[in-house]
Order: C-alpha cells, then sequence, then structure tokens
C-alpha cells in the first residue's frame, strides 16, 4: 500500500501567508481607526408630507454652553411637533436613546444633550475640573432651553430628566415654570441618604436569599452607608447591580456600551467619556451623594409626573411615590413599570414611548408665538 505525504510548506508561502495574515490585521485596524474618528452624523427623515407644517428636522450642532462646547442633536419628524429635551444621566445617553426611544421623534421634536464632561461634549485633552456644582448644570439647562426656544420658536418645552439628570430637571422646573409645558422625572432622585441605605438593604438581603459568600463578605465588611470614601460606594454599587437593582431583564450596562459606541451619533469621543467620564465629574460627588429633597416645600406651577420601575434599586420608587404626594402641582402623577429596574425607557421602550406620548404630549399643544 503506497501512501502519500503531502508536500511540505516551503518559506515563500510561509511569507504569502504571514503577509497576508499582517495585511489583514493591518486593514482591520485602519477601518477600526476610521470608525472611531468618524464625525457623528444622524440620518435624515424621508419626506413625511408636504408643507412647512411637515418639514422635518435632524441635525447635529455643538452649541457654546457657558464656557462649554456641548453637543446638541435635535430631530423630529415636523418642526410643528412640541419640543421635548432630555436630560439624562452624567453619561451621555444620546446613542442609547436613539437606540430605544426614536419613536418620540413622530409625536416630538426631540433635543438630545451631552452635558458638559460628557459624550461628545468631553473634552479629552482638558484637566478633571477641581470643583463642580450642580447648579452649574441647572446654567447649562437654562441656556439650552433658551437656544432650543430660539431655535424651534416655541414658548415652552416638555422637560424629560433620567437618573442624574432629575436633580438639574426639578430644579430647573421649578425655578423656571415660564418655559415648562410638563416636568417627567424616570428613576427620580429624592434623597440619596436614605436610598443607599435601602439599596444596601436590598443588597444584602439578596446576598444571602443566594447563598452568595462573596457578596455578603463584602457587604459586611463595609457596613450601611454612610460612606466616606469611594471604594464602598463602589461596592454596594457592584452587588446591587448585579443582582438585579440596575436593570430586571437582559439588558446591562455592557450591552448599553455597545449599543452606544456602534451608533452613528457616537466616536471616540464616546469611548474616551465612558471609560474616563467619572473623573470629571468626581468632583461633584460629595454635593450628589448629599442631596435631599425630601426635606423642604416643593410648589410647581407646571404638572409632574414621576416614573420608576418597580425593581428599581438605584433610586428607590417608593420614595419617590411618598415625595410626589407630598408636592404641589397643577396636575401631578407617578407611575410605575412593571418589568423594568432603573431604566424603564430601556427596558420597557414602547410602552414607555406610547405613556409619554399619550399623556405628555397634551400638555405641550400650547401655541407658538
Amino acid at each position: 500500500m503506497r501512501t502519500t505525504r503531502s508536500p511540505a510548506v516551503t518559506g515563500r508561502p510561509r511569507r504569502t501567508i504571514l503577509l497576508a495574515s499582517v495585511g489583514a490585521c493591518a486593514f482591520l485596524i485602519v477601518a477600526l481607526a476610521a470608525w472611531l474618528f468618524k464625525p457623528i452624523s444622524t440620518a435624515p427623515f424621508p419626506d413625511v408630507g408636504r408643507g412647512d407644517a411637515a418639514k422635518s428636522i435632524a441635525i447635529v450642532e455643538r452649541w457654546p454652553i457657558n464656557g462649554f462646547d456641548q453637543s446638541v442633536i435635535i430631530r423630529g419628524k415636523s418642526i410643528s411637533n412640541p419640543a421635548l429635551i432630555w436630560v439624562g444621566d452624567l453619561w451621555c445617553e444620546t446613542p442609547v436613546l436613539r437606540h430605544f426611544n426614536a419613536a418620540l421623534e413622530a409625536h416630538f421634536v426631540v433635543v438630545y444633550w451631552c452635558q458638559r464632561y460628557s459624550g461628545q461634549s468631553l473634552d479629552p485633552f482638558a484637566a478633571p475640573p477641581k470643583t463642580l456644582r450642580l447648579d452649574q448644570y441647572v446654567a447649562d439647562l437654562g441656556v439650552l432651553i433658551d437656544g432650543v426656544r430660539t431655535r424651534l420658536r416655541t414658548h415652552k418645552v416638555v422637560l424629560i430628566g433620567h437618573s442624574s439628570g432629575t436633580a438639574i430637571g426639578l430644579i430647573y422646573a421649578q425655578r423656571h415654570p415660564e418655559h415648562i409645558a410638563a416636568y417627567v422625572g424616570v428613576g427620580q432622585i429624592v434623597n440619596q441618604a436614605e436610598g443607599a441605605n435601602r439599596s444596601y438593604s436590598f443588597a444584602m438581603a439578596a446576598a444571602r436569599a443566594r447563598h452568595n459568600d462573596q457578596a455578603t463578605k463584602e457587604l459586611e465588611q463595609i457596613g450601611p452607608p454612610p460612606y466616606v470614601d469611594g471604594r464602598s460606594g463602589a461596592i454596594l454599587q457592584k452587588w446591587a447591580i448585579r443582582f438585579g437593582g440596575a436593570f430586571h431583564g437582559k439588558l446591562g450596562y455592557p450591552t448599553l456600551a455597545l449599543i452606544g459606541l456602534t451608533a452613528r451619533e457616537a466616536n471616540w469621543r464616546d469611548i474616551f467619556a465612558f471609560l474616563r467620564g467619572d473623573q470629571y465629574t468626581a468632583a461633584m460627588a460629595p454635593e450628589m451623594s448629599a442631596l435631599d429633597f425630601d426635606h423642604r416645600e416643593w410648589k410647581f406651577q407646571v404638572p409632574v409626573y414621576l416614573i420608576s420601575g418597580r425593581y428599581d434599586h438605584r433610586t428607590d420608587g417608593a420614595l419617590a411615590e411618598a415625595f410626589l404626594d407630598r408636592v404641589e402641582a397643577p396636575k401631578k402623577g407617578f407611575v410605575w413599570f412593571d418589568r423594568s429596574a432603573h431604566s424603564p425607557p430601556f427596558e420597557e421602550p414602547s410602552a414607555f414611548n406610547a405613556w409619554i406620548t399619550d399623556n405628555i404630549r397634551p400638555l405641550a399643544t400650547a401655541p407658538r408665538p
């Protein structure tokens, strides 16, 4: 029986394979660099009708706001629709909102804003600030709203805050009701100290119920808040998130990051902000952790609605519901989303978009000047 041998690979084919591999790697690196450093953009709307009343808007701009160039994207199928400004968490939520909540653009002119030190508004060559105050963000929002009112020729805007953005939005809505058609707080901050205590109780109970020895040990070591070091707070946050206090279903922060970083509204700036943004907002951490809206009188001249996920253990929904009971407002309401934790807009986008459209849009139909 004759056996055959495969011919030995000679030096030339080896060099060819090596050069091809190097070339493929170089191509991938160049392609990745081209994607990362591309300018952001946003898709135009297809023709939605005739006449000025149906004219759409889809723009990407950088606005000078209180000494910082800040990223502003404005999108709507018709400029005759009411304006809606989204004040997100201290990381820029624009790409994620575009993924989950673009349906709102059919009923509102949605203003997506990257706050200072977040997303496209973070200058990677600037040093982190030594001081930073919540009132600076409130002042930034005021400039943004004035610009939107002028640009869209509207008198009032709908203001939606999410997570940390609820502190900014709530303060502005009370101070400047003349510019606000309605305020909606999603995952509303109320009393950070009490909220942290409730988050700790949730995490510890979950650790023991799951017989997670590592979590139980770490949580026992740090003890209940308050904390004087960032490490203890990070440990509590880690286990509260891991046990479902931030997301009730399969969604999670890694998935949100991937969704955001693959959007045309994001590039290398967003990656830098995602990795290092906390260093720029750290100066405001003591003020944020001490926020307590619970022990003061709140009177609003605008409708106020609060939304909470039933499983939210980052900003406790029961605290927000009790807070709203004490608020004075011409209209108010509290809504539970039963399949969400901290982010109903992303966990239940269809239900969230429908609720905002059905309940908030009618409040924002004041005639334009």
